[in-house]
């Protein structure tokens, strides 16, 4: 009896030890996440805010607390300035947790910080951030220790921008970093290419003012004794029959130098592959850094190939990486996960090369080789989803539109050097749609310093985010700057008077800093100096080339707002078209007005213009190809902005459809638009609104980027080129194509061509005919300016693709019927309330052919969102037609009719 109560009183005991000591037998590495209950003020106290969620912005934060309207309404980025002008301090209440202090390293990770801040925990100055691209890292635990019977206080106090900008501009007054200012126009402000933030937050040509500040990425406390893995890189070398695969880990071992043993295990889950064990025994550099680099063999026949977007499926490897310490074998009490860091990132078996090999004419081909084929890349340029950099990782929207540039057929956007780099779920969704990234790094339209401590602070910049979006299969190109040669070259910020220097501190920039720092951390990809430039032919000259735009090398970037853009023999094109595009207004419902009126909507339009041409180019091209509204009409600004997403959509397709159709004739082998997305509802080059509403181009999009196309256009000869596009792989096909010839009046073809049996081989463009269709109208006795072409395309029997050529301008079309009596009527409504989403089916019947059939929903269903019709801003020319239409309805609590649909038509401003 004895003998069993003292068995239970040792048992006992032994439970009250482990609850006394269950901070050391429980303790696990790990991190904890400081997103909730901060506080925000401004420099003097007198705006407070509670209860702040990271990520935080100030802008967006005084929004919510209702201290301003949004920066994007009205003219809010006038009315917001003192923002930016003040300083701000974002406070945190840290609890104090014991068994964290057990760990060797507690490390307070800021993953983002935008982008001037001090850095204070418990009053003690930690460090400083002047980067908002770099994550700061500070060993805390002495501070939380001797805090820890009370909470300790987090403060991250935040500079203005703006007035640090200025300041650091007196540092170069021998050699000024231009231009120090936008243009007037912009509504700007100074000096941002003198700081590393996203050079596009003091306005640019398409977006606004809004120099941020705030903490825009995760804010962690890391816990762990040993290491953890913080990066891993994926470098691929295609052998004949098999994948020599190369991985790197970059481990961290807190802030300090310090000696680590342990082993690194590599692992392809889902493969019958060896999993290679390294063992380390190394120290770390002086900021807890340490690389370490393994290999392993892969079968070709044990992986499937990633493909780009239309030429197969996506696959990807889960890739396990496991950091295990040797005293893991030691420890009794403490918890083996105190010594073990584990990631898993998802990897492509792929190869992706830039060739470029003497042309058959002259120059230098530019082209991508993606899994040993050539793929003529198609798709647009990217710039961030919100000037607000706390927003601009919305998982939703970034989804939204990656999606549209995936189902509009793109397989490439480029990644641009104003903005930011992207959130890690940017980069795996591009991995699973199979869009190729061209990347920028963040440097763009300017001079920039070159001295050691900017240097410095662009290298840190560099590694960071090159490390963490490596191993994605989507990156396929990496370009040090955006238009900075050719600023040079032309002379944009009047830098001859001391081009040597200005040549020089390039060189060192990019050069020698930012090109070496990348091909050390990616020995997977090509890495350009600029875009625009010549390519290799750039390196040759020196990297300032006579001619950055040279089309017989690299790649261009084209404007042209004096010729007639609807007119397909003013592009010639170059080897890849990286940029190219025109203006259109945002949907006439979209502008944030108090009042929608012709008044208000011409004041707020003028003054989100831009563009230093103002709203001339656009009108221009509208007279020069439709009809024009009359300005006393109180619907003026109403027709003026759907005639603007007309002609712009009419000008894109004709340059693209050029471009596709030249890669015989001139080796083009890429097109890249400007822009897919936008920032706020201002005049813009892009395809798509801010907030998602497509503009009638993205509509357009999805047919003039199809795998199967059929193009034509009239050429310098005034004969019509006839081209059958195929971007698909597999044995020959034979497809057949009609040319209708329309009057503008009629359903019916007043006569036709037609091409049998077009043998078309993969992955290739034939030009199927060069033929007089003007002297075949002439023969006819048919009028060019009454008649257009309507074209089919058939694979199998079946109309796969259809296209249109004008024969005279639009507004000349004397044939086409004023009142063509659109009738819609909705089919079907229907919405799922598990996802909100509203399906529609749409019945447009109309009396005579309509140019241009546009819809567009009512003010009245601003709480519908992201609504996308099947087709819009189309030639009908048939007497009933159906397309859909999909909506995000919240709750499912709309009640759609017919009534809230309205339809615009070129026929309507016919002899006005």
């Amino acid at each position: 009896m004895l003998d069993t109560l003292k068995f239970f009183l040792f048992v006992i005991l032994l439970l009250i030890t482990i609850l006394l000591n269950q901070n050391v037998i429980s303790k696990k590495s790990g991190e904890r996440d400081l997103s909730q209950f901060w506080r925000l003020e401004n420099s003097n106290g007198t705006l407070k805010m509670e209860n702040q969620s990271i990520p935080s912005g100030v802008y967006t934060a005084l929004e919510a607390a209702l201290i301003i309207e949004s920066i994007l309404d009205h003219k809010n980025d006038l009315t917001t300035k003192w923002i930016a002008l003040d300083n701000w301090t974002y406070t945190l209440d840290v609890a104090c947790d014991v068994q964290d202090l057990n760990f060797t390293n507690v490390v307070l990770t800021l993953h983002g910080v935008d982008t001037f801040a001090d850095v204070y925990l418990n009053d003690e100055l930690l460090g400083s951030t002047d980067n908002m691209f770099v994550r700061y890292r500070f060993n805390v635990r002495r501070q939380l220790r001797h805090e820890c019977k009370t909470t300790s206080k987090l403060r991250i106090e935040l500079k203005s921008p703006v007035t640090t900008a200025k300041a650091l501009s007196a540092k170069h007054e021998q050699l000024k970093i231009v231009p120090e200012c936008p243009p007037e126009v912009y509504n700007g402000e100074c000096h941002v290419n003198l700081i590393r933030k996203m050079q596009a937050s003091f306005a640019w040509d398409w977006g606004l003012a809004a120099p941020s500040m705030g903490i825009w990425k995760p804010v962690r406390l890391e816990f762990y004794d040993s290491a953890k893995v913080r990066d891993v890189t994926f470098v691929l070398s295609d052998e004949e029959t098999e994948w020599s695969v190369r991985i790197g880990v970059h481990l961290e071992t807190g802030t300090v130098a310090r000696r680590v043993k342990g082993t690194l295990t590599f692992k392809l889950l889902g493969i019958e592959i060896d999993s290679p064990v390294i063992t380390v025994d190394e120290t770390s550099n002086e900021a807890g850094e340490l690389f370490v680099e393994g290999s392993m063999i892969v079968a070709k026949e044990a992986v499937k190939l990633w493909w780009p977007n239309g030429y197969g499926r996506q696959t990807l490897y889960n890739l396990y990486v496991k950091w295990e310490d040797d005293l893991i074998n030691s420890i009794q009490l403490r918890d083996r996960d105190t010594m073990i860091s584990e990631k898993i990132v998802r990897v492509g078996f792929r190869s992706v090369q830039l060739r470029q090999e003497k042309a058959n004419d002259r120059g230098l081909m530019f082209y991508f080789l993606v899994n040993e084929i050539p793929i003529f890349m198609k798709g647009s340029n990217w710039i961030p989803s919100s000037v607000l950099p706390e927003s601009s990782y919305d998982e939703n929207y970034v989804k939204f539109l990656l999606y549209a540039a995936r189902d509009a057929n793109m397989n490439m956007l480029r990644v641009w050097g104003g903005g930011v780099y992207e959130s890690d779920y940017f980069y795996q969704l591009a991995d699973e749609l199979g869009i190729l990234i061209w990347h920028d790094l963040m440097f763009a339209c300017s001079t920039y310093p070159a001295d050691a401590g900017f240097l410095e602070n662009v290298k840190l910049e560099v590694r960071q985010n090159v490390r963490r979006i490596q191993h994605h299969p989507s990156i396929a190109l990496w370009a040090t700057n955006n238009e900075n040669e050719v600023a040079i070259q032309q002379n944009w910020y009047g830098t001859n008077g001391n081009k040597n220097l200005y040549v020089e501190d390039y060189k060192k920039l990019y050069v020698e800093t930012i090109a070496p720092e990348v091909e050390r951390e990616d020995k997977w990809r090509t890495v350009l100096i600029s875009s625009p430039s010549n390519g290799k032919k750039s390196v040759e000259d020196g990297y300032i080339s006579a001619n950055p735009q040279d089309p017989l090398y690299g790649d261009v970037h084209y404007y042209n707002y004096d010729l007639d853009g609807w007119n397909p023999i003013v592009y010639r094109g170059g080897r890849f078209v990286s940029e190219y595009g025109y203006q259109s207004y945002p949907a006439y419902t979209s502008w944030p007005v108090r009042v929608l009126n012709n008044e208000e909507l011409a004041d707020l339009i003028n003054h989100r213009q831009h563009s230093p041409l103002r709203n001339a180019p656009i009108k221009t091209m509208i007279e020069k190809n439709l009809p024009m509204p009359l300005e006393t009409s109180p619907n003026y600004w109403r027709d003026m902005i759907y005639l603007s997403q007309v002609s712009q959509a009419m000008i894109v397709k004709t340059e693209t459809e050029v471009y596709r159709s030249k890669r015989l004739e001139h080796g083009t082998m890429g097109a890249l638009y400007w822009q897919l997305n936008d920032v706020w509802i201002a005049p813009s080059w892009s395809s798509i609104e801010y907030g998602g509403k497509f503009k009638i181009l993205h509509y357009w999009m999805k047919e003039m980027l199809a795998a199967h196309h059929v193009v034509a256009y009239i050429n310098t000869l005034k004969r019509l080129d006839l081209y059958a596009i195929r971007d698909t792989l597999g044995p020959d096909e034979q497809w057949k194509i009609e040319v209708n010839i329309h009057r503008w009046d009629s359903f019916m073809p007043v006569d036709n061509l037609t091409y049998d049996a077009i043998t078309v081989p993969e992955n290739t463009v034939v030009k199927v005919d060069s033929y007089d269709i003007y002297e075949h109208l002439h023969k006819k006795n048919l009028a060019p300016k009454d008649h257009l072409l309507l074209i089919n395309l058939y694979r199998n029997g079946v109309k796969e693709a259809e296209n249109f050529v004008f024969l005279d301008k639009v507004k000349n079309a004397a044939q086409l019927t004023t009142s063509p009596n659109v009738k819609l009527t909705l089919a079907t409504v229907s919405c799922n309330p598990a996802n909100s989403i509203m399906r529609v089916s749409i019945e447009l019947s109309v009396s005579r052919p309509v140019a241009f059939l546009y819809m567009e929903l009512t003010p009245e269903n601003s709480a519908l969102k992201q609504c996308q019709f099947s087709r819009n801003g189309f030639l009908q020319f048939s007497p009933i037609q159906t397309v859909y239409m999909q909506c995000v309805d919240p709750g499912c609590k709309s009640k759609l009719a017919s009534s809230d649909i309205s339809t615009l038509s070129v026929n309507r401003l016919m002899n006005k």
